[in-house]
């Protein structure tokens, strides 16, 4: 009896025992069993039991309420033992009150539940939730439609398992337990959709790994929602849509550089704007006269009264180009339309006229050309009626004009008429600092066309910042376009644009002293160290002295000596 006694659990305030001989004359109790009567006295042996409990001499078992005023509910569980060889009764008390305050609880918290779930499936995000181990808690109805799998086969089941059983493609969660980290996937669902899937590790107040959770999210979405911000600060956007359309917009919202000498030109060339100046754009192939032209139309009030009308003099048959240029009267010559036709310098009164390549202009039609601009009129073939042009000119080549004057191709009184405002654009490689910007404003806008997901790894940037760019600009654009498409993987990495560049300009990267590291994952660090290298070797090269170059970068020239020190340049 002295261990029943001294039973830990006895000891409980909802749980008593009282031992009685058959009078039910009080032998032993546990001070559980005090909570149970009403006794101020703690001392009740060899008092009645009946005494606290009438009906007991009625009953041993029996559900009884303490009195009114406790509203306690309990039961009395009795048993008949023997002790020194005679019998006594043994009975036990348990409350019952606990029993409601867990239902309650238990009430409440499946509510909680259940609203936490309603919550859960409102998210247009899927929600997927395992345990430390990796085993399935909980989908919302967005992962179900996301994923195009039943909960039933998931949760209960360990995403190892699911893996294995080609159920899941891959598990952002399982690299969550494997790293205790935030980690981001790409998941491309058998029976659903391909997904971006960002996951979290979950810890206890006690810091112990206890849970992962992963919210999972429609590609396509995500990538509708950036590409529709990317469409306003890209330059690609004007590429596509702005040369040789007639649209009205705003110029500024498309020029995108960060080369101080591009700004200058722009800013030069928007000042240059309203004045009807002839002017001359000069550059490589391929690195934005049309563009530049476009923005000077754009930028004037001809962009509320005409168009821009662009002429690739080099396209046009030379045997085509004076009745396309100056038009046309009927019967001017055998196989002329009904009512003659207009030609582009008509097209072009009250705008702008853009005589791109204009160095491949035939000799004789420089003449007319030339008169054109002085006496502001022009004859339609087949006409003595003279035509008013008041257009303004701008014109672009990439070659070198002075040289075909020397050469007898090309005349110096309309190069020095055409001359008036001259621009020179530098080729890509001088501009590194627009490389990267210009690359990831292509590949969003060819993301977008093509429906595509795709992203550069950290070795093709290093890659772009390396290569000469030969074709500048345009062959950046169509590179970009032609990676985009041919990419079997989201990821396009240097290996991909290797590929794609012509043996010669392959030999050439290869060589540059930074090729050795082009196909190291660069860090983040890594990648802007290099880009200030090259800007800084590229700024030390055009200075004479190293206080202009600090002054060019915008530095201290301690600044500047401490950085070649650290780039060993």
């Amino acid at each position: 009896m002295n261990d029943l006694l001294f039973y830990p659990n006895f000891d409980n305030v909802y749980f008593g025992f009282v031992i009685t001989d058959t009078e039910y004359k009080i032998i032993e109790y546990n001070e559980g069993f005090m909570y149970f009567i009403n006794e101020p006295d703690n001392n009740i042996r060899n008092k009645k039991l009946t005494y606290y409990f009438p009906d007991m001499d009625k009953t041993i078992f029996k559900q009884y309420k303490i009195s009114a005023d406790c509203n306690k509910d309990y039961c009395i569980k009795a048993n008949i033992i023997n002790f020194g060889g005679k019998k006594h009764y043994l009975f036990f008390f348990a409350d019952f009150s606990i029993k409601y305050k867990l239902i309650d609880q238990i009430k409440y918290l499946n509510e909680q539940v259940y609203l936490h779930n309603e919550m859960f499936n409102k998210l247009k995000d899927g929600i997927y939730i395992t345990d430390e181990k990796g085993k399935t808690l909980y989908v919302n109805d967005s992962f179900v439609n996301l994923s195009g799998l039943p909960r039933e086969l998931l949760v209960g089941r360990t995403v190892y398992k699911l893996i294995k059983e080609k159920i899941l493609p891959n598990s952002c969660c399982a690299k969550i337990i494997n790293d205790k980290a935030e980690v981001s996937t790409i998941n491309n669902y058998y029976e659903g959709q391909k997904c971006l899937v960002s996951g979290s590790p979950i810890f206890d107040s006690n810091n112990r790994f206890k849970r992962t959770i992963a919210v999972v999210r429609d590609v396509s979405e995500l990538d509708l929602l950036m590409k529709e911000i990317a469409k306003e600060e890209t330059l690609s956007l004007s590429y596509a849509k702005k040369i040789n359309t007639n649209d009205k917009m705003n110029s500024d919202e498309q020029f995108v550089s960060e080369n101080k000498r591009m700004k200058g030109i722009y800013k030069r060339a928007k000042k240059l704007a309203n004045f009807d100046s002839t002017v001359l754009i000069l550059g490589e192939t391929g690195v934005g006269k049309d563009f530049l032209a476009s923005y000077i139309h754009n930028n004037s009030s001809r962009s509320q009264t005409g168009s821009l009308i662009k002429i690739n003099c080099a396209a046009i048959p030379e045997h085509l180009l004076e009745s396309e240029l100056f038009g046309y009267e009927e019967g001017a010559f055998t196989g002329t339309q009904k009512g003659g036709k207009r030609g582009l310098f008509e097209e072009a009164n009250d705008g702008t006229l853009f005589l791109d390549e204009i160095g491949d202009m035939p000799y004789t039609l420089q003449v007319k050309l030339l008169n054109v601009i002085n006496d502001r009129k022009f004859y339609r073939l087949g006409s003595t009626k003279a035509t008013k042009f008041n257009a303004r000119i701008i014109s672009a080549t990439n070659a070198n004009i002075e040289k075909l004057i020397e050469e007898k191709k090309f005349r110096a009184d309309l190069y020095y008429r055409l001359n008036v405002i001259n621009i020179n654009i530098p080729p890509l490689r001088e501009r590194k600092e627009d490389i990267l910007l210009l690359a990831r404003s292509f590949l969003e806008y060819y993301n977008n066309k093509f429906e595509k997901s795709s992203f550069f790894s950290s070795d093709i940037l290093e890659v772009f910042l390396f290569y000469s760019w030969p074709g500048n600009i345009r062959e950046m654009e169509n590179l970009i376009e032609r990676l985009v498409l041919i990419s079997d993987k989201a990821c396009i990495d240097a290996s991909t644009f290797q590929e794609q560049v012509s043996n010669k300009h392959k030999a050439d990267l290869l060589k540059h002293k930074g090729a050795t590291s082009i196909n190291k994952k660069l860090t983040l660090k890594e990648q802007i160290n290099m880009f200030e290298k090259s800007v800084i070797q590229k700024t030390l090269s055009e200075s004479n002295t190293l206080k202009e170059a600090a002054e060019e970068l915008g530095i201290h020239i301690s600044t500047l000596v401490r950085k070649k020190q650290s780039y060993d340049i």
